[in-house]
């Protein structure tokens, strides 16, 4: 066989494993004559490949079950072995870094975390990075069945590149943090965007499955947002798009200078980091103003809520998505009824064209070590179909 020949049938074996391994994954329990049907593979090739997975421990047969249609012989379920192999998920910070491993059952095996006053260098942050990844390697039973490591961070990402564009307390600096660790640990490492995670999970498995067009709003201690069409994540041409923090929503009085260098940004005063940095409000104060009817608190209460409004009635008319999801801890500073007034006030802004459009209040969510860990799952087996050149 030619070596040309031998490497178009070893990328063909590689497929089709990962052909059967992404729908044990997905679709588990699932026996070998269902795997043959969903794959298109022969039987043989199926027996095959299982044999292979079953015979590296990668995979596990179930108790075998009588067939629903009563033939007489056995379904012999197939399961990954969720409990030989693991991922870690890192929530990164301008202040911490939180971590957790989890085995491919989704059981947490360890969890550390590091605090930093803020990041002076990029060394300080990888010394935090490390220490949190040391930490949970040493509490990971079977290290050598670590599959990767995925970030959620709170800044801005390349993700296809695995570079911060925004370093969390460090300000506009690109640090090639993914190909960093892939040389110091020998694993793949994953980057992304926080609420980019929040979304693609609602979108692939949450209350987003319905939907091919949304937005998610996240407000808390920043602003982030992520656009879906048609059930692709949107990035744009540098990898910030749906930053709708800093959308320009205010006007005088309320008009502020924002950290990226332009005024009015949403996140200047409907974000908790906001509101510290350019009025010296914490969100506890500002709630207990609220509480206490002070003139200018609710005034400025007011003039976020309008913003909030105005931004989303933009967003809506351009993007034309079927939903609007909202999350995030200053939500409720905003009072208990803001949900349905929010609603209410952007339907009325919008064309009658664009109206068709549900509001969802993701009131829990995922921790964000959770959401992190998909991302190592996604890519252990994800088809690589774009590399067959057969």
């Amino acid at each position: 066989m030619s070596t040309s020949k031998h490497a178009s049938h070893t990328l063909l074996k590689s497929i089709n494993q990962q052909k059967v391994l992404h729908l044990i994954y997905s679709d588990s329990p699932i026996s070998r004559v269902e795997l043959a049907q969903k794959t298109g593979l022969s039987q043989q090739t199926v027996t095959n490949i299982v044999n292979r997975l079953l015979e590296d421990e990668v995979i596990l047969e179930g108790e075998p079950q009588s067939l629903e249609s009563g033939s007489g012989r056995k379904r012999v379920p197939l399961l990954l072995n969720g409990s030989r192999f693991s991922a870690i998920g890192i929530e990164l910070s301008g202040t911490y870094a939180r971590g957790a491993a989890y085995n491919l059952r989704k059981e947490r095996l360890a969890e550390a975390e590091m605090r930093a006053d803020s990041y002076e260098t990029e060394e300080d942050m990888l010394r935090v990075i490390r220490g949190v990844i040391g930490a949970l390697i040493k509490e990971i039973p079977e290290p050598d069945g670590i599959k990767g490591i995925s970030f959620s961070v709170h800044g801005l990402v390349d993700s296809s590149e695995g570079i911060l564009l925004r370093s969390p307390g460090m300000g506009w600096k690109r640090i090639p943090l993914g190909r960093i660790l892939e040389e110091e640990y020998g694993l793949p490492v994953y980057l992304e965007n926080d609420t980019n995670l929040l979304a693609l999970n609602e979108n692939i498995s949450g209350r987003l499955v319905s939907s091919r067009n949304n937005v998610t709003l996240k407000l808390g201690r920043g602003i982030g947002g992520a656009i879906f069409v048609d059930k692709t994540l949107v990035t744009g041409s540098g990898s910030v798009a749906g930053e709708l923090g800093h959308y320009k929503a205010f006007l005088p009085p309320h008009l502020h200078e924002c950290y990226c260098g332009g005024k009015g940004c949403l996140t200047t005063l409907a974000s908790a980091h906001g509101l510290k940095r350019t009025l010296g409000l914490t969100v506890d104060q500002f709630r207990s103003a609220l509480l206490a009817e002070e003139l200018q608190a609710v005034e400025l209460r007011e003039a976020v809520k309008t913003a909030i409004v105005s931004a989303l009635s933009n967003i809506v008319t351009m993007l034309n998505p079927d939903h609007i999801a909202l999350t995030g801890t200053m939500l409720p500073v905003f009072g208990d009824s803001f949900l349905d007034e929010l609603k209410e006030r952007v339907l009325a802004n919008v064309p009658q064209t664009c109206r068709n459009l549900e509001f969802v209040h993701l009131r829990t969510t995922e921790d964000d070590t959770v959401l992190a860990i998909e991302r190592v799952l996604q890519n252990l087996f994800k088809i690589p179909l774009d590399s067959l050149s057969l």
